[in-house]
């Protein structure tokens, strides 16, 4: 970043630390660092602008998806477009994409395609989104690849990329790939469900998907599962809903069975992320990413 600001562009270097210094869980470099060392690597160097330019890819996404959604608040601060305008945080993610693959653009073709193909996933996955929001009809098959474009497939690419970078075997770059994948799933899951059922604190109020009208699996298989009145009830919350409705939205949901559904749905997507990852030997940093994954799960206990 100071390379940018001893070139002239402060402003958007201002803005865009704005976002990044202001927290979040870090959870996508410190992911590539750790499998990075499981896998064998020695020096840290090589993969630090690699686990860097995920991060800040991100963090592009998320400045567009807050403009997007008429955001307010990201990671506990105002998001850009609400301290300055539409144009400026619009800008501020562009230039942010343009330094993530500046930083990615360093390695062999083969990561910088598969940085590429991901990128070009999230934004199919981002307009999916958008022709779903307040869409009852919306399936979980719907949902699923969605997030998977958006979130867990970025969780896919890194981990496949860091196997790539260690000259792995096509086989244990799937298996890098697929750990990823369910990982990234998981963490999608867990944060939907914090939508529901987290704390306040953690950066913005609960509900805001609701509220946005994105269609969460534990919303659909609430609105799924229940009938006659209850359902009806649920139906009108979601239609016309203010963050007060909240607690009366999570009861149904509850009656429904979907939050619990759903958390099973997490253990089965980290269970299944770990047995990828288990012809690996035991190492330190394989404690560590085991670890990691017992995190995503921790975050609602």
């Amino acid at each position: 970043m100071q390379n940018s600001r001893d070139k002239g562009h402060d402003e958007v270097v201002n803005l865009s630390e704005h976002i990044l210094m202001a927290g979040g869980k870090r959870i996508r470099p410190m992911l590539l660092l750790l499998c990075y060392e499981m896998l064998g690597g020695k020096d840290i160097e090589k993969v630090l602008p690699l686990a860097t330019a995920y991060e800040i890819i991100h963090t592009a996404t998320l400045i567009h998806d807050d403009i997007n959604d008429n955001a307010k608040i990201r990671r506990g601060v105002k998001t850009i477009h609400e301290i300055e305008n539409t144009a400026k945080a619009q800008i501020t993610g562009d230039w942010l994409f343009v330094l993530g693959f500046g930083l990615g653009g360093q390695y062999e073709k083969e990561i910088v395609d598969l940085m590429a193909e991901t990128c070009s996933k999230m934004a199919s996955a981002e307009l999916k989104q958008i022709e779903h929001i307040h869409n009852i009809s919306t399936t979980s098959d719907d949902y699923y690849n969605i997030i998977e474009g958006k979130t867990a497939g970025p969780f896919a690419s890194g981990c496949k990329a860091v196997a790539i970078l260690t000259n792995q075997s096509k086989e244990i770059q799937d298996s890098l790939y697929n750990f990823g994948m369910q990982l990234g799933l998981a963490f999608q899951l867990v944060d939907d469900l914090l939508d529901l059922i987290g704390d306040d604190r953690l950066g913005k109020p609960r509900g805001l998907d609701i509220l946005e009208g994105k269609m969460t699996l534990p919303l659909l298989l609430g609105i799924n599962n229940l009938d006659g009145k209850e359902k009806e009830n649920l139906l009108n919350l979601v239609s016309k809903f203010h963050l007060h409705d909240l607690n009366e939205v999570l009861h149904l949901l509850k009656i429904s069975g979907s939050i619990d559904y759903c958390r099973t749905l997490v253990n089965e997507h980290l269970n299944s992320a770990i047995r990828e990852i288990d012809f690996i030997g035991d190492n330190p940093a394989k404690k560590l990413v085991l670890e990691l994954a017992h995190y995503v799960r921790s975050r609602y206990d």
